[in-house]
């Protein structure tokens, strides 16, 4: 596969994001709950589905309103108000998602609370469309009940975030494989990720290829391929601290080459993200593969996956 060299431009945004994960025991398998995991890998992918979510959502607020509506609750409310009142035309738009300060129960079985808001320049399809998007008092937790027929560990995570990022959408570019894709560009320059283990703190770009289904306004369609770079640091709370760095695999022995969304599905479904660590006390330098599944997988669930020292390490998304 030729891949095009991509040069990055990081614009200065602000992410704030938290995350606590409820403990799981070791099961049978031998495999280990997130409680058990590093930092770096939990915080990157809780990155990952964050970031990727919240420009999801307000794709579907655009098009399918309806679906984010909860017929149960008088939450969310989406506001779609012309930034001057005279022009003729639908954009620029500034587009509002307010959860409310309660939880509410959302369509994708997440509860979800505060606000997203998102000034648009042009539909999110046109080209050279730019959102700047914000989340205020952002809150999403992911219940995910254990199938008692599987041996798949299943987990509950939460989140809180105040953050804000850029999504420019480039038209068609052969930047994947030198075939032509519609082509989003997302931008983070300094996120901030609380877990229980420590902090993660990130700057990140990525492209995302629509496979299919950008043609039409339905999301269940959607199949996207994600090109990741980004870096950072990490501190735990015993005072540990490491430097890290991510992207996609460059070999298809270290996985696949991208991370993929079928859209029907609420989490990451497949692919793999290559992570080098490097321990700021001891020198010591480590690089993991982070795998969401395989290309041919249609399980649907937040679980994602490394191995350390031979032993499985179960990362749950949020």
């Amino acid at each position: 596969m030729k891949r095009k060299s991509i040069y990055l431009t990081l614009l200065s945004i602000i992410f704030f994001f938290s995350c606590t994960e409820e403990d799981n025991i070791i099961n049978s398998t031998g495999t280990f709950s997130t409680k058990d995991s590093f930092i770096v890998e939990q915080g990157v992918t809780s990155a990952e589905m964050a970031i990727s979510n919240i420009a999801h959502l307000i794709q579907l607020a655009l098009d399918e309103e309806a679906i984010i509506n909860n017929s149960n609750s008088s939450y969310p409310i989406i506001t779609k108000e012309k930034q001057d009142p005279l022009q003729t035309s639908e954009y620029p738009m500034t587009l509002t998602i307010d959860f409310g300060n309660d939880t509410i129960d959302c369509f994708d079985h997440r509860l979800r609370k505060g606000k997203i808001i998102a000034n648009i320049s042009a539909y999110w399809k046109d080209s050279l469309s730019v959102i700047d998007a914000r989340t205020e008092n952002y809150y999403m937790s992911t219940v995910v009940l254990a199938d008692p027929i599987s041996s798949n560990l299943n987990f509950k995570t939460e989140c809180n975030s105040n953050m804000k990022l850029k999504i420019k959408y480039e038209g068609l570019t052969n930047r994947y494989d030198n075939t032509l894709y519609p082509t989003q560009n997302i931008s983070v320059d300094s996120a901030q990720i609380e877990t229980t283990q420590g902090s993660v703190f990130l700057s990140t770009q990525r492209y995302v290829f629509y496979k299919e289904g950008f043609s039409t306004n339905t999301f269940e369609d959607d199949k996207t391929l994600n090109l990741l770079f980004s870096n950072g640091e990490t501190h735990d709370k015993k005072g540990k601290n490491w430097i890290f760095s991510s992207h996609n695999s460059e070999s298809i022995n270290d996985g696949l080459p991208y991370f993929a969304f079928n859209r029907a599905c609420n989490w990451l479904i497949s692919g793999d993200i290559k992570l080098y660590t490097k321990d700021l006390d001891t020198k010591f330098e480590h690089t993991n593969i982070i795998n969401f599944g395989n290309s041919d997988q249609t399980s649907c669930d937040n679980i994602a996956s490394y191995s350390y020292n031979g032993i499985s390490i179960v990362i749950s998304l949020p």
